[in-house]
């Protein structure tokens, strides 16, 4: 009898295994390798954490449907996992009040539970940096004949006829209208008011997707802690606690080849040419906080950059022209005593010798002039130090004759390729580290 009931206690046990490998098969078949969880125990309990689960193929069409269905049955069917900013009522602030499976714990940096607003005193320094890149520029590079369009349209919208700084427009640069350039193009792709709620939702669907196929190529770490900047007002797809939009998955590849192939002693200085209106920035920023990011771009732009990071930025030290224009000549000074120094490009020429650990360049140089991505080629080779990195993503080849792209750059530093890609953003990638300069 004794036996017996062993024997019966061990084949119900088996059964109870039997049913944790049909989880842990189910996981294979729905998760991504990182979001896969061995089940040890005999009753196979599944993962709680909702948050750190990313779909596979059929993990997504699984969503995909769920989501819909959720959307024509207007709730009924299933809850909706997914909220949209201007259409839903959010509070970000309650849901990190006290945590849940659901939303990274503890609250991620880059989520924002508010709004902010700036004090004119910031637009007023904007404006005077503006006017003095302008006026203090020796070099007078022809632009792009696109980016010398694009630049017009964005002081059109910046400025008023008296030339002073359109504040509201700045503060809501990102949803308030729609131009040309993608910085200020693709926050109106997913949500957007004129396109009405089922269709933003549908197209929500679509990048929520797109957010667990990128977890094959960014670690799930990462992807769970980045969150888009209120700064702007663009509206957003909001998912397990984090607002998301094309841009800021563009920016989650990045960040992930940098964090895993870039290694610095001391406080790095990063040097990015076309910051845009500074999103990389901020991220890296969180990453590698007691570093010095040096954010070019052309006059227009680095007013949205300037605005971006002050916004995001009010308790670090942030230099606008204005505040450096007197001190040019000790730059490497500035760059001890700033976290942000914004500068346009003219500026390029102040940063010493041997002085930058990373330089970024991403869909900038290949859309610029000829002598003005040759200017900074020559200023890369010049300020980037020996086990320096350099990364870029850019055109492989030209389509105008006056550009200079990927396979035409030709650099004095002798560089050791860490990585070589194919981006999923059209361009290749790639990350060198500087290891000594041609003779």
């Amino acid at each position: 009898m004794k036996n017996l009931l062993f024997t019966l206690k061990w084949f119900l046990k088996r059964v109870g295994y039997l049913k944790k490998e049909v989880k842990n098969l189910f996981h294979t078949i729905i998760y991504q390798p990182q979001s896969r969880f061995l089940l040890r125990t005999w009753d196979a309990p599944s993962c709680p954490l909702n948050v750190i689960k990313f779909y596979s193929f059929i993990g997504r069409i699984g969503f995909a449907t769920r989501e819909f269905m959720a959307l024509i049955s207007g709730g009924k069917l299933f809850k909706k996992r997914i909220q949209l900013d201007g259409f839903d009522t959010i509070d970000v602030a309650s849901l990190y009040q006290t945590g849940s499976d659901d939303i990274p714990w503890p609250k991620p940096s880059l989520v924002e539970l508010s709004k902010r607003k700036l004090d004119d005193e910031i637009f007023l320094t904007i404006e005077k940096s503006y006017f003095l890149a302008n006026e203090h520029d020796p070099d007078k590079f022809d632009r792009a004949e696109w980016w010398d369009e694009m630049s017009r349209a964005f002081k059109k919208e910046l400025f008023d006829e008296n030339n002073k700084i359109n504040q509201a427009y700045l503060a809501n640069f990102r949803g308030m209208k729609e131009l040309p350039a993608n910085i200020v193009k693709d926050q109106f792709q997913v949500v957007n008011q004129e396109f009405g709620y089922h269709i933003s939702y549908l197209k929500a669907i679509d990048l929520v997707l797109e957010y667990h196929r990128h977890a094959k190529v960014v670690n799930k770490e990462v992807l769970l802690s980045l969150s888009e900047s209120y700064a702007g007002n663009n509206l957003c797809v909001n998912y397990r606690g984090v607002r998301l939009s094309v841009r800021l998955l563009f920016h989650s590849i990045m960040v992930e080849n940098l964090l895993s192939n870039v290694t610095f002693k001391s406080r790095p200085v990063i040097f990015e040419i076309g910051a845009g209106y500074g999103g990389l920035g901020r991220i890296l920023k969180s990453y590698i906080p007691n570093s010095c990011h040096i954010l070019l771009d052309l006059p227009e732009t680095l007013t949205y950059t300037s605005y971006f990071i002050a916004y995001n930025f009010p308790d670090k030290k942030v230099a606008y022209l204005s505040d450096i224009m007197d001190r040019l000549d000790a730059f490497d000074e500035l760059m001890e005593e700033y976290d942000f120094i914004l500068i346009p490009p003219w500026v390029t020429k102040y940063i010493p010798d041997s002085s930058i650990d990373l330089v970024i360049d991403t869909y900038s140089m290949a859309e610029m002039s000829k002598v003005y991505a040759e200017y900074y080629l020559g200023h890369i080779d010049r300020t980037l130090k020996v086990e320096g990195y350099f990364y870029s993503i850019n055109k492989r080849h030209k389509r105008e004759a006056d550009k200079l792209a990927f396979y035409e750059w030709k650099f004095k530093s002798k560089f050791t390729t860490l990585l070589y890609d194919y981006s999923k953003y059209i361009h290749p990638q790639w990350l060198g580290k500087k290891i000594g300069v041609d003779e």
